[in-house]
C-alpha cells in the first residue's frame, strides 16, 4: 500500500513542480505578452490613423482632379477664343485693306474733273446756286395742319 503512496506523492511532487514550472514560465512569458498585445494596439491604432489619411488624400485627389479638368475646359474655351479673336482680326485687317483700297479709288476719282454732263444731270439750285443754298427754310407755313385739328377733307 505505501507502494502506491509513494507513487502518488511522486506524481504530486511532479504536478506541484510542474504547477511552479508553469507559474515560473508565465512569470517570465507574461510582461513579453502584454508588451507583445500593447504592440498590436499600438499598431491597429497607426493603420486606422493611416487608413483615414490615405482616403483623405484619396478625397483631396478628387478635388484637384476635378480642378484639373475644370482647368482644362477653361483652356478649351479659351483657346477656342483666342481662334475667334484671330478670325475677327484676320476679318477685321482685310476690312481695312479694303477701305483703303475704296478710300484710294474715291480719292483717285475725286482729284478727276467731274464730266460736264453728270454735273447737270445732278444740278439743282439748292446745290449749285449758294444764295439758294443759304436761304431760309422751304417748308410753307400751313403745309401740315396743327396738332389736333381736322385736316381737309378727313372724315
Amino acid at each position: 500500500m505505501f507502494g502506491n503512496w509513494k507513487w502518488a506523492a511522486q506524481l504530486v511532487v511532479a504536478a506541484g513542480l510542474l504547477v511552479v514550472v508553469l507559474w515560473a514560465g508565465w512569470w517570465a512569458v507574461s510582461p513579453r505578452i502584454e508588451l507583445q498585445r500593447l504592440r498590436a494596439e499600438t499598431a491597429e491604432r497607426d493603420l486606422a490613423k493611416a487608413d483615414e489619411l490615405i482616403q483623405v488624400q484619396a478625397r483631396v485627389l478628387e478635388g484637384q482632379q476635378q480642378e484639373m479638368e475644370r482647368i482644362a475646359e477653361i483652356g478649351r474655351g479659351l483657346e477656342l477664343l483666342r481662334q475667334q479673336v484671330r478670325r475677327n482680326a484676320a476679318n477685321q485687317s482685310q476690312a481695312i485693306e479694303e477701305l483703303k483700297r475704296n478710300d484710294q479709288t474715291i480719292r483717285q476719282y475725286l482729284s478727276e474733273h467731274v464730266p460736264v454732263e453728270l454735273g447737270l444731270l445732278y444740278a439743282r439750285p439748292a446745290t449749285t446756286d449758294p444764295a439758294a443754298y443759304r436761304s431760309e427754310s422751304t417748308v410753307q407755313p400751313g403745309a401740315v395742319p396743327a396738332a389736333g385739328t381736322p385736316a381737309a377733307g378727313s372724315e
